[in-house]
């Protein structure tokens, strides 16, 4: 198994066992809008996203213009 599987593996499974334990009910504020949600909801989100962002910015860089 390479490396990166290994250590994308280790930090998934990081993050679903911290937003596991995180289960309380938290406010989240963004300018003028505000939600209750759940905390694991909130982590697992933004974890998301962020994976998101960076398959957009891998992606980016191998398009040559």
């Amino acid at each position: 198994m390479k490396f990166r599987t290994f250590a994308a593996i280790f930090f998934a499974t990081a993050i679903v066992i911290f937003s596991l334990q995180n289960t309380e009910v938290t406010d989240v504020k963004f300018l003028t809008w505000k939600v209750s949600m759940s905390r694991v909801l909130v982590i697992l989100g933004s974890f998301i996203l962020g994976i998101i962002v960076g398959i957009l910015i891998k992606k980016k860089k191998r398009i040559h213009y």
